[in-house]
């Protein structure tokens, strides 16, 4: 690394810091609560004046799916007539409608489940402003954030997709509540309430940990480049495909744990590969085991552990780099030395990594309040058996075979701002970068089957390890499962672009033209995956596929 590389690496992170950290979301969101039992069930709301109120929003604390019965009290008969007895209030830390369309002075409200977490409620007119009730001092938790409610409810003001779950057990963590989230390892969502407890329980708080990861991640990716093409503009080439890929830059302004798990995958890799080309001009048959070779597997072998008790998808990358730490250890250590290494393999990728994991349950409340080994037992059996034995439909999943070619994208959030324009944020990797990936893979692919390339095989194989494992997978899947894999997509396509470079006069000229083109789909694209507000007809006229999806 030069002095020019840690300038055009740095270049890079700060656009992306700028890109990612643009309308990541509000820094605030009612927080103080006003929690319901089965002994104090109702809410009883005046107006003092009869008034059209036509829309209530409940922002929903972290119990989900509670059921409320909406009552109008008829001051003829001196009665409570029901109007909705089974209204649904489903996502939490999320604003949720409830129609009322009704001419009333007084509101009654039945929370029909043992308990009901509630964090404000805004009521609206028919004219769309907000309607103060009088009788607030009754519920001082219910109206003292008010001002919140924003003009347009969006991401920016409340959780989104798999938010629900994962934005949720941070907060859990954090206030030693039960549990929600417990189908993966829990140290991605440990890192997500770092960021909640920094900065609260809004939007920026649950996803400054994402965007972070989502920078750091750049620098990776920068450093495996320089490491793998000993170049400074293939590496700026290809961290720089990905920067300016969407799914990066829409996995790293959410808070879901897919980051995380893509970070420490890229991370062990690097330090395989830093391993596999330490020491060629050494006389191994002499050399006794050196700091040299055993500190970047003993680095690989964390980051693997972190990757593990973030989510499983880190054992797929385990096999991967087993493949390769068996092909070169067998074939450049002589036997002695080899027994050696598979001991300190021994602690860095099963005793680590297990302990790792079995850490990561510590904040984990259920499972009978067990002991820690055999909560993290119960807890890894209750995974297994969940994507295991999951029946599920969702209109946006899509099988392994669609994914390179970005058949169905998945729509994270769609609000409409206006009647044309909507806010929507869509998860879908940029097709300048994906599509040529495949031919690229491919080129890989024969490189080291037909030319014997080591490298073309270090990549082929890695990426092998994050696709192949799902081609068996029988539970719903949906495009972000391929992120992984698109990790060393992008570094095959540096490959390419290495060869083209030493191979053709115009190599350099036409990778930069690439790397424009890749650019202005980006901005393109950028406002369908960013939630910036936009039309309606500009979101159709970039379904490039007949099953995209982008706004509806």
């Amino acid at each position: 690394m030069t002095k020019k590389d840690y300038l055009c690496m740095g270049t890079l992170m700060l656009i992306f810091t700028i890109l990612v950290f643009f309308r990541l979301g509000n820094t605030y969101a009612p927080e103080s609560y006003y929690e319901t039992s089965a002994d104090n069930r109702d809410v009883i709301i005046d107006f003092g004046e009869y008034l059209d109120v036509s829309t209530m929003k409940i922002f929903l604390g972290n119990l989900d799916n509670r059921t409320v019965s909406v009552s109008v009290f008829n001051e003829v008969t001196g009665e409570w007539e029901i109007i909705n007895g089974e209204a649904q209030i489903t996502s939490v830390f999320q604003w949720n409608e409830i129609p009322i369309h009704y001419y009333t002075r007084y509101l009654g409200f039945v929370f029909l489940d043992e308990s009901a977490v509630l964090n404000e409620f805004v009521f609206l007119g028919s004219d769309g402003n907000i309607i103060t009730p009088v009788n607030t001092a009754d519920y001082p938790e219910l109206f003292d954030e008010q001002d919140m409610f924003p003009v347009t409810v969006t991401y920016l003001s409340g959780t989104m997709f798999d938010e629900i779950y994962h934005g949720r057990t941070g907060y859990e963590f954090l206030h030693g509540l039960q549990t929600y989230e417990t189908t993966h390892p829990h140290f991605g969502k440990i890192l997500i309430s770092i960021g909640i407890a920094l900065f609260g329980m809004n939007p920026f708080g649950w996803r400054v940990m994402s965007a972070l990861f989502g920078i750091f991640i750049i620098g990776i990716m920068y450093l495996f480049a320089k490491k793998l093409f000993g170049n400074t503009f293939l590496a700026t080439a290809t961290t720089g495909l990905f920067t300016f890929d969407f799914m990066h830059y829409t996995l790293s302004r959410i808070s879901t744990i897919d980051i995380f798990a893509a970070f420490f995958i890229l991370l062990m890799y690097y330090f395989m590969y830093e391993y596999m080309v330490k020491n060629h001009s050494f006389d191994y048959s002499k050399m006794k085991l050196s700091k040299d070779y055993l500190l970047p597997l003993a680095f690989c072998g964390i980051s693997m552990a972190f990757g593990i008790a973030t989510k499983w998808t880190g054992v797929y990358a385990g096999l991967g780099l087993a493949v390769l730490f068996f092909w070169y250890t067998l074939t450049h250590f002589p036997g002695k030395q080899t027994i050696g290494l598979f001991g300190f393999c021994c602690i860095f990728f099963l005793l680590i990594p297990m302990l790792v994991y079995t850490l990561s349950f510590i904040p984990v409340v259920g499972y009978d309040n067990s002991g820690l080994i055999k909560r993290t037992i119960d807890g890894s059996l209750s995974m297994f058996s969940y994507h295991s034995q999951l029946v599920a439909e969702h209109y946006y999943s899509s099988p392994f075979y669609e994914w390179p070619v970005i058949w169905m994208p998945l729509l994270y959030a769609n609000d409409a701002v206006s009647s044309t324009h909507v806010s929507a944020v869509s998860c879908m990797g940029n097709p300048a970068v994906w599509w040529p990936g495949i031919i690229c893979s491919l080129f890989v692919l024969y490189r080291w089957v037909f030319k014997k390339e080591k490298k073309a095989g270090f990549l082929f194989i890695a990426y092998a390890a994050q696709y192949i494992p799902w081609m068996s997978i029988g539970r719903i899947t949906f495009i972000y499962h391929y992120f992984p894999a698109i990790l060393f997509v992008i570094l095959m396509i540096g490959y390419t672009m290495q060869y083209l470079m030493e191979h053709f006069k115009y190599g350099k000229r036409t990778i930069t033209v690439y790397l424009g083109i890749v650019l202005v789909v980006f901005l393109i694209f950028f406002p369908v995956i960013s939630g910036i507000p936009v039309s309606t007809e500009w979101g159709m006229k970039l379904r490039l596929l007949k099953d995209w999806i982008l706004v509806l």
